[in-house]
C-alpha cells in the first residue's frame, strides 16, 4: 500500500508547525528546503480538530515502528518539532525529508525517504505505538 495523497494535521499541530516555519524564515530570509517543503505540505493539508484525527495516523509526537523493506530491520522513531530533534535518539524533525514523509502516515503505508546521512530507503509503517491524540493528550 502506498501513502495516501491526503495529509491530515490536527489544528494544534498545524498552528505550531506554522510558527516553526515563521521562526526559520526569521532566522534565514531565504528559508531552508525543509521549511519550504513543509510550508507546501501545510498549504495542502486538511486540518482537523485534535479529537477528530484518525487514531491510526502519525501526528506530531507520535511514535512509529518502521520496518526497512530491504533488510526487514525495525526501528522506532518519534516525529518531533525542529527544536526537539535528536537523530541519535531517533527523534526525527518534521523539517527533515524523513519527517515530512512521516507526517500523516498510517500503519501499512510505505515511506520513500532519506534517513541518516542521505541513505535513501523504503520503509513500511509497521506500528503506531503511540499517538498523543489517541492517548487523550491534546496538549503536546
Amino acid at each position: 500500500m502506498s501513502k495516501s495523497t491526503g495529509i491530515f494535521l490536527t489544528e494544534p499541530d498545524a498552528a505550531r508547525l506554522e510558527r516553526s516555519i515563521i521562526e526559520v524564515w526569521l532566522r534565514s530570509p531565504t528559508g531552508t528546503p525543509g521549511a519550504i517543503e513543509l510550508e507546501a505540505i501545510l498549504d495542502e493539508a486538511e486540518v482537523v480538530p485534535s479529537t477528530a484525527v484518525d487514531r491510526h495516523r502519525a501526528t506530531m509526537n507520535s511514535v512509529v515502528v518502521l520496518e526497512d523493506l530491504r533488510s526487514s530491520r525495525r526501528m522506532t522513531v518519534t516525529l518531533v518539532y525542529p527544536g526537539e530533534a535528536d537523530p541519535d535518539c531517533l527523534r526525527i524533525s518534521v523539517l527533515s525529508s524523513f519527517g515530512r514523509a512521516l507526517i500523516g502516515t498510517r500503519v501499512g503505508d510505505v515511506i520513500n525517504a532519506s534517513f541518516a546521512e542521505n541513505a535513501s530507503g523504503k520503509f513500511v509503517a509497521a506500528e503506531l505505538s503511540y499517538q498523543p491524540e489517541a492517548a487523550g493528550r491534546f496538549d503536546l
